[in-house]
């Protein structure tokens, strides 16, 4: 899996309208600040949140502007640095170029059958390894997590990674971001009306943290393109497919482990590592 890479600096210095380093450190307190502050609105005050805004889901504007945090906080720390031009930059990188078939492969075929062999390994009948019925509303609940979950990588992956791997090789950027973004769903097991209430915290962690890998396997593959990370991310939520837990996060595991050896040269140096946030 080889692909162009029209945003790789290769330890350059960067561009200065480029954000600076240490706006890693803003970017998580602000992001942790604004989930759990929210969330433990929602937990602690829900009568009054829902007095106020409607009945709890993941529909709720609170619920969503809790998601939507980490790409709430990058644009504004990185209008801040780079202005709206820098803004335009940083949203290019949502970009088909320099993204080879074999990647589209992963997000589309190999994410979907990890799902429905975890599903197996869970005991789940074949004739319910895909989600149909009612399809109206699993359709729209596909489409409506497009633009849930997945806007969380503007954040994660389109700034607090590259920050990251400016100071160490990419498999332990990936590893600090994916774990980062695993405890950062903390609260969501809490909260009533969430799937998270179902699911065992320590493995969800473990697979999060190792889909976190793949990310930046992937990210830096591809010259730090954004799309592929946004669909992979929605591949983990489309509604078509089987419940996974807890067999997913192993699986994602094995993959993680698979995907850091056959790109090993990327991985453990910082010399091909993406660390442009917004491209010049």
């Amino acid at each position: 899996m080889t692909a162009r890479t029209p945003n790789r600096t290769h330890g350059a210095p960067q561009a200065a309208k480029d954000i600076a380093t240490r706006a890693v450190i803003p970017f998580v307190l602000l992001t942790f600040g604004i989930t759990w502050g929210l969330m433990a609105l929602m937990i602690f005050e829900s009568d009054l949140m829902e007095s106020l805004f409607g009945e709890f889901g993941v529909t709720h504007p609170i619920y969503i502007l809790a998601v939507w945090s980490p790409a709430v906080v990058a644009f504004t720390l990185v209008l801040r640095h780079a202005g709206i031009g820098g803004l335009r930059r940083f949203l290019g990188r949502l970009s088909l170029r320099g993204v080879a078939p074999a990647w589209w492969a992963l997000a589309f075929l190999a994410l979907p059958l990890v799902k429905i062999l975890s599903a197996i390994l869970n005991g789940t009948p074949f004739n319910e390894l895909l989600v149909l019925q009612p399809f109206a509303e699993v359709l729209l609940v596909t489409a409506f997590m497009l633009v849930l979950g997945p806007v969380e990588e503007f954040g994660w992956r389109g700034l607090m990674l590259p920050l990251l791997q400016r100071v160490l090789a990419p498999v332990w950027a990936g590893l600090i971001v994916g774990f980062a973004w695993a405890i950062w769903h903390i609260p969501a097991f809490f909260l009533g009306g969430t799937p998270h209430t179902a699911w065992a915290l320590a493995p969800f962690v473990i697979g999060v943290t190792a889909v976190g890998v793949v990310m930046a396997v992937v990210y830096n593959r591809t010259g730090g393109n954004l799309l592929l990370p946004i669909v992979i991310h929605w591949q983990l939520n489309v509604a078509f497919w089987p419940e996974a837990q807890p067999w997913e996060n192993y699986l994602n595991v094995a993959l993680a482990v698979a995907l850091v050896w056959m790109y090993r040269d990327t991985m453990f140096g910082r010399l091909r590592a993406e660390t442009t946030v917004v491209p010049p």
